[in-house]
């Protein structure tokens, strides 16, 4: 790999007393590449956003490619970023367990990964693996269900088990209710793909299956919605708690609709963090090799905070 260093330009500009610092890049500019999980996901459009709003600030060139859920495109597009000789790569896996294959082979190229938002646990070295406190935001999903229901009652999961981040936010969610909200229990667990259509299906049938169903938890608010759409299909009362806070869930809260909470995330901020970090990396800097990023819940109350 044919090495790229990024040069720091000391600029002195005096204006009221203070001098300005910033990057540039030296004759060649560090090449970043990309593989996103879906564009289909609001969150993942804001977090190539603040990717590139980073690498605009570096000085660093960036490709940034959307697998669409696709774990063999994911693999093509790693293969020609190691065919391109980039000096990086940051991916966020279709498949945690699957993407060790694809990790090894970056790391067979001398090429540096990280990993952004999902982890990978199939094998394979990562510089850096930036998410947000997934675990933490299903403990606030799990607080405000069990506020909400009193303490009582019967709720539901749609989850997705390929997906670390999933994963961490069903745990935090399960954990707490266990711990903080006994006299409250999980029914049901099923997966809904990551997806509305999956996830308005598993809804239905869960309805159908428990129709005293007091409360449904998405792990991610494409999931929750298609929960939202099943319950008012049945005209029944089963509030849903999502994650993500997009623009469409922040909408559906306002029109008091079953869709009540969703945990937010900072997909810009993801975006840029990881970027951060694998370019330190790159130059030679000491590096966490997890960094987390605040979540936050967001209602009715708050919702116009979250909506652009």
């Amino acid at each position: 790999m044919k090495k790229k260093v990024l040069a720091l330009v000391l600029g002195i500009t005096m204006c009221a007393g203070m001098s300005q610092v910033g990057w540039a890049a030296d004759d060649q500019k560090l090449t970043i590449g990309f593989s996103d999980w879906s564009r289909s996901f609001e969150f993942y459009v804001d977090m190539e956003t603040g990717m590139q709003e980073k690498a605009d600030e570096l000085g660093v060139e960036i490709v940034m490619q959307d697998a669409d859920g696709d774990l063999t495109e994911q693999t093509k597009q790693l293969e020609n970023f190691v065919s391109r000789k980039m000096d990086g790569i940051i991916i966020c896996p279709i498949d945690s367990e699957a993407a060790g294959s694809e990790v090894e082979m970056v790391n067979d190229a001398g090429i540096p990964l990280a990993t952004v938002d999902i982890a990978c646990t199939g094998g394979g070295e990562v510089a850096v693996h930036v998410a947000s406190d997934n675990h933490l935001g299903g403990a606030l999903a799990a607080e405000y269900m069990g506020e909400a229901l009193g303490g009582k009652g019967k709720v539901a999961v749609i989850s997705n088990p390929t997906i670390t981040t999933i994963i961490e936010r069903e745990k935090g969610f399960t954990e707490t209710l266990a711990e903080k909200y006994p006299d409250i229990e999980i029914v049901a667990n099923q997966s809904g793909e990551s997806t509305r259509e999956k996830g308005m299906e598993v809804a239905e049938n869960m309805l159908e299956k428990y129709p005293d169903l007091d409360g449904i938890f998405g792990t991610n608010d494409m999931m929750a919605l298609g929960a939202v759409q099943a319950i008012e299909a049945k005209n029944m009362d089963t509030i849903v708690v999502g994650f993500d806070a997009t623009e469409e869930a922040c909408n559906a809260m306002k029109e008091d609709s079953p869709m009540k909470a969703s945990v937010a995330q900072q997909p810009k901020l993801l975006g840029a963090e990881v970027l951060q970090a694998l370019v330190d990396k790159i130059n030679g800097e000491e590096v966490e090799p997890e960094i987390k990023v605040e979540v936050k819940m967001v209602t009715e109350e708050n919702a116009d905070e979250y909506l652009k």
